[in-house]
């Protein structure tokens, strides 16, 4: 059969096919496939037509192949039994006999979540081994060039070559210590006052974020006296000085009584910040990835609910 022969023909037909060279009878193959004698009849001549042989002829009650029938009766069923391997879905994933290792990206305060998430993992898939990296520019990439398995991010992350899951969504809040004097009579004036810490994560640009813009439409400038690359440094800082952190409340909330930090509701109006669990599109379905999604998922609700 020629490449344009393949193209024409129903693969239907080819199933019917099958079962007829086995069965040498309309009407046992029809009831195989639960379809009306008239219909496999039609079959039968529709194969006849497309591939220019009788194919089975009439002999008493049963039916007898003709030597292009006998070469198909021996190739088909490879054929289709390759077929539907290959058209199959993916080998289920078994946790418990897996050895694999699954890579996530996130920034380092959603480190309240990996106590649970690896206990989660150790109980139901004890060679499996996971490897957390500090979210960077070049995580979207990354993922989406599997080099990675899951990122969390913030919602407003964007790309084709991505599908994403909702974590929660946190307010903006401004953290510092127990009895900062800032919070006493708490306003813009207040916030501006005293100096700040800001968080920058692999040193990237020095382009005004979400506080700054909307501090300076309000015409209100702070002072960043300090800053540093990782979020879980903030909290000793803030303990033991009279800095101020703006930042969404996830960042600090679970471990702020812990350092004994305080904090209030920024002063001025910000949208929410949502965080997303993110994976790879051309990986979405794969079993492994689904699984370690929702183990992620699970443990990410601690976030939300602490």
């Amino acid at each position: 059969m020629n490449e344009v022969q393949l193209r024409q023909i129903d693969m239907n037909l080819l199933v019917v096919l099958d079962v007829l060279l086995r069965e040498r009878s309309v009407t046992k193959t029809a009831q195989r496939l639960h379809l009306t004698p008239s219909a496999v009849s039609h079959s039968l001549r529709r194969l006849r037509e497309t591939l220019g042989d009788e194919l089975l002829i009439r002999d008493g009650r049963r039916m007898r192949m003709t030597v292009r029938a006998e070469g198909l009766a021996e190739t088909l069923p490879r054929v289709l039994q390759q077929l539907e391997r290959a058209l199959a879905g993916p080998e289920p994933f078994q946790p418990e006999l897996s050895d694999r290792t699954f890579r996530m990206v996130a920034p380092d305060f959603i480190a309240p979540l990996l106590p649970n998430l690896l206990e989660d993992i150790g109980g139901l898939a004890p060679h499996v081994r996971v490897e957390l990296s500090p979210f960077s520019p070049a995580a979207v990439h990354d993922l989406a060039d599997g080099r990675t398995d899951v990122v969390i991010a913030p919602s407003h992350t964007r790309d084709d070559r991505l599908r994403s899951e909702p974590i929660g969504t946190w307010p903006w809040v401004a953290f510092g210590r127990e009895g900062h004097p800032a919070f006493q009579d708490w306003s813009v004036e207040a916030w501006a006052a005293y100096p700040h810490l800001q968080i920058r994560i692999n040193n990237a640009g020095k382009v005004a974020g979400p506080v700054d813009r909307q501090a300076a439409a309000l015409g209100v400038r702070r002072v960043v006296s300090a800053v540093v690359p990782h979020f879980t440094m903030a909290a000793p800082i803030l303990a033991r000085t009279n800095l101020l952190l703006t930042v969404p409340a996830v960042v600090l909330a679970r471990v702020a009584s812990l350092h004994g930090l305080a904090f209030r509701k920024a002063p001025f109006d910000l949208p929410e910040m949502g965080l997303s669990l993110l994976r790879s599109a051309t990986a979405a379905n794969e079993p492994g990835v689904r699984w370690f999604v929702e183990r992620v998922a699970e443990s990410a609700h601690l976030l939300v609910d602490g």
